[in-house]
């Protein structure tokens, strides 16, 4: 076997493996944008949510009203939502309103 024909048969190994990787990419990606898809519909939320403050603080009203033994519970797992939600948004988007 020639060296030429080594090298043709390396680059056809090669673009085949680089195609598998490009699917087996798109396939994750595709899983993480499923599994990350709830902090998109978050940000509007939270948009709609700062543009009528008073929505806000009725939510938190209903909330200590229905269920005021988990309120301290609630807080905390809104405070922990908050920070990862801020860490996971690019940093272009954040402070915009400042």
């Amino acid at each position: 076997m020639s060296r030429k024909q080594r090298l043709a048969q390396r680059r056809a190994m090669l673009i085949a493996e680089c195609g598998m990787q490009r699917t087996m990419l798109q396939m994750q990606s595709r899983q993480l944008g499923l599994n990350t898809g709830w902090i998109k519909s978050g940000d509007g939320l939270l948009a709609k949510l700062k543009s009528i403050p008073a929505w806000a603080g009725l939510l938190m009203a209903a909330v200590v009203i229905i269920v005021p033994g988990k309120v301290t519970s609630i807080a905390r797992s809104g405070l922990m939502l908050w920070q990862l939600w801020r860490s996971l948004k690019p940093d272009n988007e954040s402070n915009t309103s400042n």
